[in-house]
């Protein structure tokens, strides 16, 4: 019985195997993948291009590497990563360079529609894999009473797990990198003060921020302005710390935090400014248009309401939309990164705004990116001893480096957006904004 289980397993891994390397072979057409089998076989996919002239060496410890891309695809390559089943001789920048091979032959492929798509033109075998992580991600909708659920499985995991890859202002969002020698936190500050600028707040003003975090933007906005703050969050954890950090600065009297749901704030209470960064990609592509709505219903009627979040091109959004990915199912589960036309399409269905002020932050994302990863390896051993295993490093180390993939390759934006209503010139006033005097003939 065990002899016949051994075949059958063995058989299974080589069709795998076969399956997985016939299809490198057919859609590596640009940069170079090489993997090296612990038996000693080698193969090479690919080539340089002007397209990407990039080389990962992959090394396979574990046959499971085939089986897990053949049954599950994009997802059963992280899967096998998180597992240890793959390493690169480039520990730095091996899986960097694979998942940029990996967008830039895909990207390659979608210019060509009878080849679109990333893994299913071959790998149909990973179709059954794909509808059941679909099904999980529709189970995990952004409803009033699943939300709060979704939100604590990544931001409750412990303050102090955070506190080990980002800085000290605990902004977990693209900062704004202004010189090469600006660190973490100063580009932190630097986004801060970009979206207080872009707000127009001042002391007269009241505040909402959607999504307040661990409470940076908060203090530095009253400091900066002292104007009166209200912060939600759905984050048991993150509200704990917020106010801990407003009470050390002396703040409890210009800034509240709220746990609360957006669509659960009273409409009866209007606010001079929202701000809301990167929180709407947990709002889901069936509640854009009421995110919107209830923006709408909150902001004064001289309001301005200024919004930050990650993007994904509209080429690629409804496609996106109706499958799951490694980040939907690991990391924000019920996640959704909105396209830029999803994002006017519902603001001009659900409200009365119009955009003021478009601008794509996100090649800042990557270099955010890299210091987060740096600092999380480097805190790997005190992460452990928070209780986390081997797997959930690697998971986060994935994590990282599929984000940094997609901003360097620019496929993914992060937009800061200003939105107000027509004829508000008492927000944005009657004449034209100049960064310097102009000059005079």
């Amino acid at each position: 019985m065990g002899t016949s289980m051994n075949k059958a397993t063995s058989l299974i891994e080589t069709g795998a195997r076969l399956l997985v390397t016939r299809f490198l072979r057919q859609y590596v057409r640009v940069g170079t993948l090489v993997l090296h089998e612990d038996g000693g076989t080698s193969m090479e996919f690919g080539k340089p291009s002007d397209k990407c002239r990039v080389k990962s060496i992959l090394r396979v410890h574990n046959s499971s590497f085939y089986f897990k891309i053949a049954a599950e695809a994009d997802i059963g390559l992280a899967n096998a990563y998180m597992n240890g089943y793959f390493s690169f001789d480039d520990q730095d920048h091996g899986l960097l360079d694979l998942l940029l091979i990996l967008i830039a032959n895909r990207d390659l492929r979608n210019a060509n529609p009878s080849k679109r798509g990333w893994w299913t033109p071959l790998l149909v075998t990973a179709g059954f894999a794909s509808a059941k992580y679909f099904f999980r991600h529709v189970l995990r909708n952004n409803a009033v009473t699943q939300t709060r659920r979704n939100i604590s499985e990544q931001y409750d995991l412990s303050n102090e797990f955070f506190s080990l890859f980002l800085d000290e202002t605990m902004s977990y969002s693209s900062g704004i990198f202004k010189t090469e020698d600006d660190d973490l936190k100063t580009a932190q500050l630097n986004k801060i003060s970009s979206l207080i600028d872009k707000a127009r707040v001042n002391n007269e003003h009241t505040v909402l921020e959607i999504g307040c975090g661990w409470g940076s933007l908060a203090i530095e906005l009253v400091k900066r302005t002292g104007c009166k703050y209200t912060g939600i969050t759905l984050s048991e954890e993150q509200l704990k710390y917020a106010e801990r950090k407003v009470k050390e600065a002396g703040l409890e009297d210009h800034i509240n935090f709220i746990l609360c749901d957006y669509r659960r704030v009273p409409c009866s209470q209007k606010f001079d400014r929202i701000i809301s960064c990167e929180m709407i990609e947990h709002v889901g592509h069936e509640y854009m248009d009421e995110f919107f709505s209830c923006c709408e219903s909150l902001l004064a009627e001289d309001g301005l309401f200024v919004l930050q979040f990650i993007s994904i091109p509209d080429s690629r959004y409804d496609e996106y939309r109706r499958s799951s990915d490694f980040i939907k199912e690991y990391i924000f589960p019920g996640g959704c990164l909105p396209s830029l036309s999803r994002v006017t399409s519902a603001m001009s269905m659900s409200s009365k705004f119009c955009a003021e002020h478009v601008e794509n932050i996100g090649i800042h994302y990557y270099h955010t990116l890299l210091h987060w990863r740096s600092n999380f390896i480097t805190n790997k051993q005190k992460i452990m001893r928070l209780g986390f295993d081997e797997r959930f490093i690697r998971m986060w180390d994935y994590y990282f480096v599929y984000c940094m993939a997609g901003f360097k390759s620019r496929t993914l934006g992060d937009y800061q957006m200003v939105f107000s209503r027509p004829g508000n010139t008492k927000a944005l006033g009657e004449h034209p904004t100049f960064s310097s005097k102009p000059k005079v003939a």
